[in-house]
């Protein structure tokens, strides 16, 4: 039997703790250490970069290519690994139990991300040369974010320097997301642009909310992140404000995405829902975060097969 909810964790209206004391213990336990293992091994954000993709296609109405689905998948893992092996300072504060998987693996995780992006790089120059060099933005923008490349000008590490984190991280994965797909759509650069705004804004969102989980860590280490310099509270505001965006892109375009509106109804306001959730000062735990936001779109897919097969009104 699952633990009973407490009034104090029904006052705090938080749906983890809900979850949480209404699971029994070992089945809480398995599914904390799987869930652990995907979010720390990097395999859950590489799975929603393969599907988040896969859904770009369907933006541009083309069928997904399956090697730049895989390709897609090897990248994020190489590079998020790569990013936890820099990472590890600020993540012995911020997630440590990602530190705990990192540390005495750092080689096996070096050798495997490298072959990882090796044969993401191949499998995009079987489609093409512009699909391996899209492919390698990623890796270009992780080594000028996280390292002190440019430290003999004078310049700090681009992670340390405000919204520059944010903004480099959010470009790198509009440009895989937006850009693979539209090499194989032909010229259509009203639908491009368009996707390259929505991916870009949604991005941004996700980029910064982690950042607010990370807020004290980052803090401690003198990483100005957006949460740092304006507060929880200012944050909220300028997400909520952001995904406002989405709605009044979406009025115009609407006829663009044929098949794909309701899908992006249901994220525009999924994105209010955990930025309103995630955005404020209550102790949430990263587990939670890592599922419904960079598990996001394979909750979107999800919901896109479901209601497609049992309503056929996507097609």
């Amino acid at each position: 039997m699952g633990k009973r909810l407490d009034d104090k964790c029904l006052g705090c209206g938080n749906i983890s703790w809900y979850i949480r004391y209404n699971i029994p213990d070992g089945l809480w336990f398995r599914i904390e250490s799987i869930v652990s293992f995907l979010t720390a091994s990097s395999l859950l954000i590489s799975a929603n970069g393969l599907v988040k993709l896969y859904f770009s296609f369907l933006l541009f109405g083309l069928t997904a290519k399956t090697n730049l689905l895989f390709a897609t998948f090897l990248v994020t893992y190489s590079t998020y690994s790569l990013n936890k092996l820099t990472d590890k300072e600020e993540d012995a504060v911020n997630n440590p139990a990602r530190s705990m998987y990192v540390t005495g693996n750092e080689r096996f995780m070096t050798v495997l991300a490298i072959i990882s992006y090796i044969a993401a790089t191949l499998l995009g120059y079987f489609e093409n040369i512009f699909a391996a060099l899209v492919l390698l933005v990623p890796l270009v923008t992780g080594i000028v974010y996280s390292t002190n490349i440019f430290s003999v000008f004078g310049v700090p590490r681009l992670k340390d320097v405000f919204v520059m984190k944010s903004l480099l991280v959010t470009l790198s994965w509009t440009i895989v997301i937006a850009f693979l797909p539209a090499i194989c759509s032909g010229e259509d650069r009203i639908k491009l642009l368009s996707i390259v705004f929505f991916f870009f804004i949604k991005s941004f969102v996700n980029t910064v909310l982690f950042d607010v989980l990370d807020v004290e860590g980052d803090r401690k280490n003198s990483i100005n992140t957006i949460p740092v310099k304006i507060g929880i509270s200012g944050t909220r505001w300028l997400l909520l404000s952001l995904q406002s965006l989405l709605v009044v892109w979406l009025l115009p375009v609407f006829g663009l995405f044929k098949g794909c509106q309701i899908i992006l109804i249901i994220n525009i306001i999924y994105g209010y829902l955990y930025i309103l959730y995630f955005c404020n000062l209550e102790n949430h735990t990263r587990s939670v975060m890592d599922v419904l936001v960079d598990g996001e779109w394979i909750i979107m897919i999800a919901l896109y097969t479901g209601i497609n097969s049992c309503f056929g009104v996507l097609a």
